[in-house]
């Protein structure tokens, strides 16, 4: 599994030779069924994620309510950020919404990695940029557009990841109800 991880990496580094046996010291792999329970809110965030195959998503509870945020296909990094800096309690809770396959470093892994191979701080930052521009313009478009048009911008964007994600989970992500994106799906938006 870390040679998907590596393929990663070197597609956003292709000059940088980073070498599984260098990756492999500071991960663990996990895999977790569908459903599970991955980090659970208000527990500590210890741990960076890396989809390796699946799908994982993060949420926080409001009203007995999952409120969806942030999903996480192969080749994609997870983690509640914010308290994985401070090893604090976590804000979000993370499951999986597929059976899938992660790679897994702790605070003390990652931060030993980047001391030992200070260039893979070059990848993570690449990662970090792209996570935080699209958040930011998930962020816009929602602001700015119709239930309608913010649909079509996904499923004509994200195709992929639509047609993975199970209908009330992308309703909870919409916050709409799921009877308001079951009628956005039949309207034919295209």
């Amino acid at each position: 599994m870390t040679d998907v991880l590596i393929k990663h990496m070197q597609s956003l580094l292709p000059n940088v030779a980073v070498s599984k046996d260098s990756i492999l010291p500071f991960t663990r792999t996990q895999f977790v069924k569908k459903d599970e329970l991955i980090l659970k809110e208000n527990e500590l965030c210890d741990a960076l994620y890396f989809v390796t195959k699946g799908c994982i998503y993060m949420y926080y509870e409001q009203n007995n309510t999952q409120q969806v945020i942030h999903f996480a296909l192969e080749n994609w990094w997870m983690t509640d950020y914010k308290t994985f800096a401070t090893q604090s309690p976590a804000v979000y809770s993370i499951r999986a919404m597929e059976d899938s396959e992660l790679i897994v470093m702790n605070r003390h892994q990652y931060e030993a990695l980047l001391n030992q191979y200070p260039v893979v701080a070059v990848y993570f930052n690449k990662i970090h940029e792209r996570a935080y521009g699209a958040a930011l313009l998930k962020q816009k478009t929602y602001a700015t557009t119709s239930k309608e048009e913010f649909y079509r911008y996904f499923k004509n964007t994200y195709p992929d990841i639509i047609a993975r994600i199970p209908d009330p989970i992308f309703a909870s992500y919409m916050q709409v109800s799921l009877e308001e994106l079951i009628h956005l799906k039949q309207s034919g938006i295209s």
